[in-house]
């Protein structure tokens, strides 16, 4: 097997799932939302409240990248900016009642995903997958 191609490889699975994700998200109706959006939600569905810079080191991207995508988010309905019960100079981003109605959908669509890309790995594939995929990406 050549493996001068995996990141080809790696970057034709990214594109396939983007590609799957953004016509799910319009079957459900939400088609103002991009995956990225979806990255943060997720995020949030699990972590409650963050600040932007937490967020950005949750979801990888750079904090002017993330604040574009929540500013986005925020003019959506699906996320609003609190100050932090803990320090008042933070501001944390938090889900909004729009956002935790589609918490199920989320929840579904993530679970579809992964069920679609480990199909037919074992549970020791998939997680040798995941450690050199992370072991890769950190020698960037």
């Amino acid at each position: 097997m050549r493996t001068n191609g995996v990141v080809f490889l790696v970057a034709e699975l990214r594109d396939r799932a983007y590609e799957h994700v953004t016509s799910e998200l319009k079957r459900l109706g939400m088609t103002t939302l991009a995956p990225s959006h979806g990255a943060i939600l997720i995020t949030l569905y699990r972590e409650k409240a963050l600040s932007l810079k937490d967020l950005a080191l949750h979801i990888n991207k750079k904090k002017s990248s993330t604040t574009e995508l929540v500013d986005k988010l925020i003019q959506l309905g699906y996320v609003e900016k609190t100050v932090s019960p803990d320090d008042l100079r933070v501001k944390q981003v938090r889900l909004t009642q729009k956002s935790l109605s589609h918490k199920a959908d989320f929840k579904a669509l993530s679970e579809q995903v992964n069920a679609r890309l480990f199909k037919g790995f074992s549970e020791a594939e998939q997680q040798s997958l995941v450690a050199l995929l992370a072991k890769s990406l950190a020698n960037y």
